[in-house]
């Protein structure tokens, strides 16, 4: 009886913030009772939370030694080691957490953490969700659901989560996490809400200032961006997130780069327990460097970079899909395959490699006054996905596609208006700018009758160059590695080559450099292809308001010009493999 009563004071103490206190009273209490497995299990989380890790591992590692079974005391141990930068064990340890005790949601959720950790984003979404199921309207589930989900690109579920994480919760990270899948999807003036709601409630902090500058520069206001993160970047609490993107942004401005360097490298040089953690700052060097002429040195920052992605390509899983994708819809089988009732003519489908110009086309038509954009839209790789669920049969897409019936097919475009409805009320054209949705064209041009199917191009070592030198998420995995690009970018033109064949004219092409140097004829001739008139607003697409949240912000907020188009040729002396394996393409 004693030893509760000590055990809950110690409790109490440690949640008033005397961790000191609660130390000794537990401390004396495992000496007095060395055999007590919850004295030692409620040490080691007062350790936590005094920042001692290490010897919180030794701790929790007794409460196991007497009870191999503690599920509680796992988690611990995995948080412990994780703090420590023992990644692989703590992964072990939640693993076995789950195993013990498949029922507890804490276990699921640290496993989904150390997944996340390890850059296994598909495992850590399986995880999260196990988790969040067993414990409802739990924030913390529901806040590490909302990141799983923003890992995969699957944004607008991450809003969802996120909100009803906030719902559950009105704290700093439910803040932060929900601004964040906000400005994924490019809105810019909820998310700088949700941040300055943020900084208000804990003033300076790192996370909402940084956040505040990224959607600033979405709204196309470097210089509020620039002075937002000077009050963070030279802070003790400044993260590796706010460093890097002020180096950034430092790169377009040539009076700032030589200190943005120093700092940059002076991150680098600080030893970390989490070497993913410095992706970002790699990106943000090289880009520096760029800036400043040095393109050996740019080249390998981007490069060390890319190494610390994990190797999720696979070329033959790329061949494999592009293969069933080419057999599904092939002539034959688009023929058989019925179409829609649909008569929206609203869709505008923008696709095409990263970088290679979908978001200069898509701000061109949206600048339109009856037109406009709405990002990179999931949608559609959803809807294709549930067809085999739709229609009650094992599978997936592509190939399940093939029994598709024309009920389906009408439920999957009434599904996609219905949101463009809700994204562009009152609009006569909506432009969906899914680079990958490359992939899903044979199944669009069946749901859309008349929708609009534009291809974007440009060079093919500038397009893979320009993945390769600008930090892309898990979604891009082959952008890892010169090689995966090459195998990644053969696929997508054989593709796209049979496309062509079985699409014909209904496949608009646009070429970037045409464009950059015809900007008039061609805005002109994507505007048409839109089946829009001509307005002069649109060759005045850089002094649009609407938020911008892909990498290309920084070019569609100025005028067409010329300066990216034979950038490979500064690195050519670093690239080699590029040149060779696409110099079919050339």
């Amino acid at each position: 009886m004693r030893s509760v009563q000590l055990i809950t004071s110690a409790r109490k103490a440690a949640t008033s913030g005397k961790l000191d206190e609660a130390e000794r009273i537990l401390r004396q209490l495992v000496v007095s009772e060395p055999s007590n497995v919850l004295a030692w299990y409620t040490l080691g989380c007062v350790l936590m939370d005094l920042r001692r890790a290490s010897h919180a591992a030794e701790v929790f590692g007794q409460t196991l030694r007497l009870k191999p079974d503690h599920a509680d005391a796992l988690v611990g141990m995995s948080r412990a080691l994780a703090a420590m930068g023992n990644l692989a064990q703590a992964l072990a340890a939640a693993q076995r957490a789950t195993s013990v005790a498949p029922g507890s949601s804490a276990a699921w959720t640290e496993l989904a953490r150390r997944q996340r950790t390890m850059s296994r984003p598909m495992d850590a979404l399986a995880s999260i969700q196990r988790g969040e199921s067993l414990t409802p309207r739990d924030p913390d589930a529901r806040t590490l659901l909302s990141l799983c989900l923003q890992d995969l690109g699957r944004n607008m579920e991450g809003v969802e989560a996120g909100r009803r994480a906030l719902a559950d919760r009105r704290g700093l990270t439910e803040l932060i996490t929900l601004a964040t899948a906000h400005l994924a999807l490019g809105e810019s003036t909820e998310a700088m809400s949700l941040y300055d709601e943020a900084e208000r409630k804990s003033p300076g902090l790192p996370e909402a200032l940084a956040g505040k500058a990224r959607a600033a520069e979405a709204l196309g206001d470097k210089g509020l961006a620039l002075s937002t993160l000077d009050r963070v970047i030279h802070s003790p609490r400044a993260n590796n997130a706010a460093i890097a993107q002020y180096g950034m942004l430092a790169a377009g401005a040539p009076e700032r780069r030589a200190g943005a360097i120093d700092l940059v490298r002076g991150r680098l040089a600080t030893p970390t327990n989490n070497p993913a953690g410095a992706i970002p700052l790699w990106f943000a060097l090289g880009s520096l460097l760029e800036g400043e002429g040095d393109f050996g040195g740019a080249f390998d920052a981007y490069k060390r970079g890319k190494s610390l992605f994990p190797a999720l390509f696979s070329a033959a899983g790329t061949r494999r899909r592009v293969s069933e994708l080419i057999e599904t819809f092939s002539e034959a089988g688009l023929a058989r395959m019925p179409r829609s009732d649909s008569v929206d003519d609203r869709p505008v489908f923008i696709v095409g490699m990263p970088r290679s110009g979908t978001t200069l086309l898509e701000q061109i038509i949206a600048s339109h006054p009856r037109a406009q954009g709405v990002g990179e839209l999931e949608d559609i790789l959803r809807l294709v996905n549930s067809v085999p669920g739709r229609l009650g049969v094992g599978g997936s897409y592509p190939p399940a596609f093939a029994g598709v019936t024309r009920e389906v097919v009408n439920q999957l475009s009434r599904e996609y208006s219905d949101r463009l409805t809700q994204l562009a009320p009152g609009k006569d054209r909506v432009v969906d700018k899914m680079p990958h949705n490359y992939m899903n064209v044979g199944a669009m041009s069946l749901m859309f009758p008349r929708g609009v199917l534009v291809h974007s191009r440009r060079n093919p070592i500038d397009t893979c160059l320009s993945c390769f030198t600008t930090l892309l998420g898990p979604a891009h995995a082959y952008a890892t590695s010169l090689s995966n690009l090459v195998e990644h970018y053969r696929e997508y033109r054989r593709l796209m080559a049979h496309w062509r064949g079985v699409l014909g004219d209904r496949l608009v092409e646009m070429d970037y450099e045409k464009l950059v140097a015809e900007p008039e004829s061609e805005s002109r001739r994507l505007v048409a292809a839109a089946r829009l008139d001509w307005d002069p607003a649109c060759l005045k697409f850089y002094e649009g308001k609407r938020a911008v949240s892909t990498a290309s912000v920084s070019q569609v907020r100025r005028p067409m010009y010329d300066s990216s188009i034979g950038r490979w040729k500064r690195f050519e002396p670093y690239i080699g493999e590029l040149i060779e394996g696409l110099r079919e393409f050339l």
